[in-house]
């Protein structure tokens, strides 16, 4: 009784790898999910740029340590004048070094400012690597899918051809009307665009996959074992528990100690700086020299820094406002996907236990007692129409499945490392 199914099945599966191969090369290369994230954490230039950005931000707080630098100076007077100082025997000539000190806690307040800006460029790093991986999960599961709906599409293409050869034979010995033919070859010819638009949308999800390890090529094939797996979700108050623990918060709070620092580090430039210099003076009349010693202060009269003392205290009180702004964003973000997926892993559930054997029953059904004279065409259509429709709809949802997930596991930073800065890493 099934030897029919089986044989039919067995052929379908061999045209449809024929027409892949013909029709969508790949290079023998199958990527899995895991490759395909250390392809792109290894190749990336957008993580190879937060890098960058944390080298950068090393030598600024190499900088921040260093002290001003002494000045050297020479001035000559009394020369190259009228009567006794026409020539440079009356000239005075004073050779001095002036350095300023600073004081009022600026160079650590600028080193603690800095600090904080390393510690969010290396929190910026991690959360890049971290949509990263989101991204390319993302892309995977869409690049899966469309590879899951070219196989719907060469299966439904298949048995359309094999059903208007069945219906042509019994229009041909007058079992069917002429019109039965004429809505199988329709059923055809729309089963053949299909498969051609599913092809191309394909290669258009194999390059937005490539595109995030920097490449442009999309010939390469997938495993797909990752995307047909699918677990129940866990409860979202697990989920929510990691929340604080995200380098996403790690850097709100570090950005609230920089601007921290930074106020720290405004009021200490509102202390003035005294500049010392000590030198010789040459007198070239007498040949005598003199030691110099000099003291300079700068009156803060007008200027007392009080403006960007303002502008620091009140961008320390944003970056409070901000993690507050930023923990609610997460909290609703986080629920509505968690109750995304786990309505995706139902109709999934669904439809791979309940629907699916019920759709493929009934066409099996449908079609053996079409060929047998019981059931007329239109039941075979129908019955056909309601199978891919359940398998297209079951592939929609385990994808909606994987992107939810992904949600999930980039808010709560289900793939990253320790929450620390790692400077190590950037020696």
């Amino acid at each position: 009784m099934f030897q029919k199914p089986i044989i039919w099945l067995l052929g379908a599966t061999l045209w449809y790898a024929q027409a892949a191969s013909a029709q969508a090369p790949v290079n023998g290369n199958v990527i899995t999910l895991n490759a395909a994230i250390e392809k792109a954490l290894t190749e990336s230039p957008r993580l190879k740029s937060a890098g960058s950005a944390v080298l950068a931000s090393k030598g600024k707080r190499l900088q921040a340590g260093l002290r001003p630098n002494p000045e050297a100076g020479i001035e000559a007077e009394n020369f190259a004048g009228q009567g006794p100082f026409k020539r440079a025997d009356s000239a005075e000539f004073t050779f001095g070094v002036s350095h300023q000190f600073e004081i009022g806690g600026k160079r650590s307040a600028r080193q603690a400012a800095a600090n904080r800006a390393f510690e969010i460029a290396t929190y910026e790093h991690q959360s890049a690597r971290l949509d990263l991986i989101h991204d390319v999960t993302i892309a995977y599961a869409e690049a899966v899918a469309a590879q899951e709906e070219v196989k719907l599409a060469a299966e439904q293409k298949k048995l359309a051809g094999e059903v208007l050869e069945s219906v042509s034979k019994r229009v041909t010995a007058a079992a069917e009307p002429l019109i039965q033919k004429s809505k199988a070859e329709v059923a055809l010819a729309t089963s053949e665009i299909a498969f051609s638009t599913a092809l191309r949308e394909l290669a258009m999800a194999r390059n937005s996959l490539a595109s995030l390890w920097g490449q442009e090529d999309g010939a390469y094939s997938l495993d797909a074992s990752d995307f047909l797996a699918i677990q129940p979700p866990a409860p979202l108050m697990d989920a929510a528990a990691k929340l604080t623990t995200t380098p996403d918060i790690a850097r709100l709070d570090a950005e609230t100690a920089r601007a921290r620092a930074n106020l720290d580090l405004e009021r200490a430039n509102a202390i003035p700086d005294p500049t010392v210099s000590v030198g010789v003076r040459d007198f070239r009349e007498t040949s005598d020299q003199a030691l110099m010693f000099g003291v300079s202060l700068p009156i803060p009269v007008w200027n007392q820094n009080q403006g960007n003392i303002a502008k620091a205290l009140h961008e320390a009180s944003k970056s409070e406002s901000d993690k507050q702004v930023m923990m609610l964003d997460l909290s609703n973000a986080l629920t509505r996907s968690a109750q995304a997926l786990q309505s995706a892993y139902g109709e999934a559930e669904s439809l791979k236990t309940i629907i699916l054997p019920a759709a493929e029953k009934a066409f099996s059904l449908s079609r053996q007692g079409y060929q047998a004279g019981r059931f007329p065409y239109l039941e075979v259509l129908d019955a056909q129409r309601t199978l891919f429709e359940a398998r297209s709809q079951y592939n929609a949802a385990l994808k909606n499945y994987h992107i939810h997930r992904a949600e999930i596991e980039r808010l709560t930073a289900a793939h990253g490392a320790k929450i620390q800065p790692y400077e190590e890493h950037y020696e």
